[in-house]
């Protein structure tokens, strides 16, 4: 992969991720946020917000991240005159279509001085050998993060992941970074770092081929054996976000919180967990500015909050918001607003809601089934959708068809009853990899559940009982120990924090053994379909592979300890040890620092930092640092 293209940079994280850090110091990177910002246009609910978005964060005079072009007046010119109208996306990628060019040009120049000022003329992802079975993972989240963890160190797959961000992302505390940003902590970890033999694309899955053996992205055709979906959902409030960077996210975030801070009156839409977590936090919280405190309303269609709770749950959250002087009106229904002028809400009631200063909707996830909907395939495949959007499988995971068995979907995307949370997604993964090995030894697949694979829960499991579920209920130590399976803010999606970092350190049986938490994994296939024996003693490679099987193209030498290990019969999650990676391969954010991973966790077992490919051109310290986090909408 030579690095004369743009495009080229902006589809692999290790030339992202320096060409970005390289920006930074010459002081242009806002140009490079730009293009990641209108490439993510696509992947968007709402691209008239999202174009608004991009206007204040770069065009307009002033942004925080101004650009300099020479069409600023246009553009501002075209959003006016549309302001009556829907905006679709071709409209919002032709008004931006000057300034792109503009931009590009300037990168181009920018690329060639990034290639005098460093040794990284090429970076050559790996390309499947003839032997090997051709895994295409389509999403990063947990369900991808899961596949690609057990599936890449395999000699017998080739694991191609595609995600429009370059790194996975764990930010626990979704609903407090609202209200509380100084208090929020973030983990990345760039896709690279746990897929090394295999390849990571970033960029969006536009469809997949007629037959089913091939999924569109950055307009090139990948070939595939097995295909799974892991697109997982996007909330239509701030609390989820398709941005390959995190200095974009924070942009958004501080305006977000000063609007809130500002504000007398907020209103929220949707009285479920994440509506109901999110009136406590801000009720309950003292702002440094006046007004301090908030008058918060929440409005829910149903007749009581937390409806999928039980009624004792749904009578106690109802007299705990009650109790700190939140409004909760139910069965009402928004039907139309003006948010823009006159900030005034209609109910289904007749009903109006007037003069609120802030509105958050919390009405709950759209599921991102767009590469089967978008795909031209058979009809038969097009209604493996239901009616809200969720991609229809069968408990084995896969789509409901026998031409298509191949492909596998899990997590957020799919019709599956289960609470969906990070922990049900990672669940499915498992599922999913087990699927896939049991398939190319000639067995039938597994439902989710059965011979050691785990079933998600079906409700939310822990939040505090005395306040019908909202806010975390304090554990005895015996419980905490497990509480990642639990997850108290069950909608958001993420794992308890510390048992989390445990796993991805590769430090999860310390506390709790792998396969007791997500299920027993796979044993590990070779190239000739037999497994990997786990008997005797048989020394790593600095990938975290077993040294004789592995594919890694780092150097093949012992760990630097010179330690062997002996395999256990269950396999661990094989995601390389904090120890292992590079500084910009983990980063934990904090309120005032980013940190790598094994500065933040106390490690196990010790080893040698590995050495990064980019450590030449980017410093230890994360170009996210001068803010205060990184988050994930």
């Amino acid at each position: 992969m030579i690095m004369s293209k743009m495009n080229d940079i902006l589809t692999s994280p290790p030339l992202l991720s320096a060409f970005e850090s390289y920006l930074e110091s010459v002081q242009a990177q806002e140009n490079l946020l730009f293009l990641l910002a209108l490439s993510n246009l696509k992947c968007v609910i709402d691209t008239e917000e999202e174009v608004n978005r991009i206007f204040k964060t770069f065009v307009v005079t002033g942004a925080p991240m101004e650009i300099n072009i020479t069409c600023r007046q246009d553009i501002e010119r075209q959003l006016l005159s549309r302001r009556s109208g829907r905006l679709t996306l071709a409209a919002a990628t032709r008004i931006y279509a000057k300034a792109e060019t503009e931009i590009r040009d300037l990168l181009e120049i920018k690329v060639s001085e990034f290639r005098r000022a460093t040794s990284l003329n090429s970076l050559k992802q790996s390309e499947p050998e003839h032997n090997q079975k051709r895994v295409v993972i389509v999403g990063g989240g947990f369900v991808g993060f899961t596949v690609a963890a057990i599936l890449d160190p395999m000699p017998r797959f080739h694991v191609t992941l595609i995600d429009t961000k370059d790194s996975f992302e764990y930010t626990p505390g979704m609903v407090k970074m609202l209200v509380r940003p100084e208090e929020t902590t973030s983990l990345r970890v760039r896709h690279d770092a746990y897929v090394k033999n295999g390849s990571v694309v970033v960029g969006y899955a536009q469809r997949i081929r007629e037959d089913g053996k091939a999924v569109e992205v950055n307009n090139k055709m990948i070939e595939l054996d097995y295909l799974v979906i892991g697109t997982g959902s996007t909330y239509r409030s701030k609390i989820k976000s398709f941005d390959v960077s995190a200095l974009y996210r924070m942009s958004q975030l501080s305006t977000e919180y000063n609007e809130l801070k500002m504000a007398k009156s907020v209103l929220i839409i949707g009285g479920g967990l994440v509506g109901c977590e999110l009136a406590s936090e801000i009720a309950l919280h003292e702002f440094p500015d006046e007004p301090k405190k908030k008058k918060v309303t929440v409005i829910e269609s149903h007749d009581c909050l937390v409806y999928r709770s039980s009624p004792s749950q749904q009578r106690k959250a109802l007299e705990y918001l009650n109790e700190i002087g939140v409004t909760v009106i139910l069965n009402e229904r928004m039907i139309d607003f003006d948010g823009y002028e006159s900030k005034t809400y209609l109910g289904i009631s007749g009903n109006m809601y007037p003069n609120f200063d802030k509105v958050y909707l919390a009405t709950g996830t759209a599921p991102c089934s767009q590469i089967i909907r978008q795909s031209n395939m058979p009809d038969i495949l097009e209604e493996r959708v239901d009616v809200r959007d969720r991609i229809k499988v069968k408990r084995t995971l896969q789509l409901d068809h026998p031409e298509f068995d191949h492909i596998f979907a899990g997590g957020d995307v799919t019709n599956i009853k289960e609470e969906k949370t990070g922990y049900s997604a990672t669940l499915a993964g498992v599922c999913i990899a087990r699927n896939i090995c049991r398939m190319e030894k000639g067995k039938a697949p597994l439902q989710q559940g059965e011979k050691g694979t785990l079933p998600a829960p079906l409700n939310p499991l822990h939040g505090n009982k005395d306040h019908g579920g909202i806010g975390r209920q304090p554990l005895p130590e015996w419980k905490r120990s497990l509480s990642f399976l639990y997850p108290s803010w069950a909608k958001l999606k993420y794992f308890d924090e510390t048992e989390f970092l445990q796993i991805v350190a590769g430090e999860a049986s310390g506390a709790v053994q792998a396969s007791h938490a997500i299920g027993r994994l796979p044993k590990p296939l070779d190239t000739d379909l037999s497994p990997i024996s786990p008997q005797g003693q048989q020394t790593l490679c600095r990938c975290s592979s077993i040294q004789q099987h592995c594919r890694c193209p780092m150097t093949k030498s012992p760990s630097p300890s010179g330690s062997t290990v002996r395999r256990p019969k269950l396999y661990d999650l094989d995601i390389p040890p904090a120890s292992n990676m590079s500084g910009k391969d983990v980063l934990i954010t904090s309120a005032n620092t980013i940190t790598s991973l094994d500065e933040a966790i106390s490690l196990q077992s010790s080893g040698h930092y590995e050495e990064s490919l980019l450590h030449s051109v980017a410093s230890d310290t994360s170009i996210h640092s001068r803010y205060t986090t990184a988050v994930n909408y």
